[in-house]
């Protein structure tokens, strides 16, 4: 993250002699010149034209600017609109960057809300199972119980009419029963 704002340092330090090679250049190509001189005498019309608005001035006919003046200023008009625009550029990029890496930071936070949501689920399932077979095996186990019981009363039934000995019951104590 820092060597990326680091590159953007770099690219604003060296916008700026860009900047000044476009001064220079306006002045030796005759198309720049050109250019150069249109953009100034717009730019000087308009912030006439804004200054008289404002300052209550009646609108009078705006003077054009020389051609020394009007290269020297367009060419910084232009020199500073290129600044102006890698600036931006760079802001630009930076917040793009950050919304990347922020919807990028929440899908990764879902995915990982959403996983723990499907394994919550299929606990709370193996759960409920477990519960179920949990009953299941108890109710087992009283069955058993009953019938032991009716089978241990059986077999003393049989015992004392056909020998004529004690109950069963009488003489061993009955087996403690385990809770689980």
């Amino acid at each position: 993250m820092s060597a990326i704002k680091i590159g953007y340092l770099l690219v604003r330090t060296l916008a700026k002699p860009v900047a000044n090679s476009i001064k220079t250049q306006a002045k030796s190509h005759p198309n720049f010149k050109a250019f150069c001189i249109g953009v100034a005498q717009r730019s000087h019309r308009l912030e006439m034209t804004l200054k008289m608005k404002f300052l209550g001035y009646k609108t009078e006919k705006i003077r054009p600017l020389n051609d020394a003046r009007a290269i020297e200023s367009g060419a910084n008009f232009l020199s500073e609109a290129f600044v102006f625009s890698v600036a931006a550029s760079v802001i630009l990029a930076e917040n793009w960057r950050s919304r990347v890496t922020a919807k990028n930071r929440r899908n990764y936070v879902d995915d990982a809300l959403e996983s723990l949501e499907e394994k919550n689920q299929s606990l709370t399932e193996l759960l409920e199972e477990t519960r179920q077979m949990n009953q299941t095996n108890e109710d087992r186990l009283k069955q058993i119980e009953n019938d032991n019981m009716q089978l241990r009363g059986l077999l003393d039934e049989v015992l004392s009419v056909s020998m004529g000995l004690k109950r069963h019951t009488e003489y061993q104590q009955q087996p403690t029963m385990i809770q689980l």
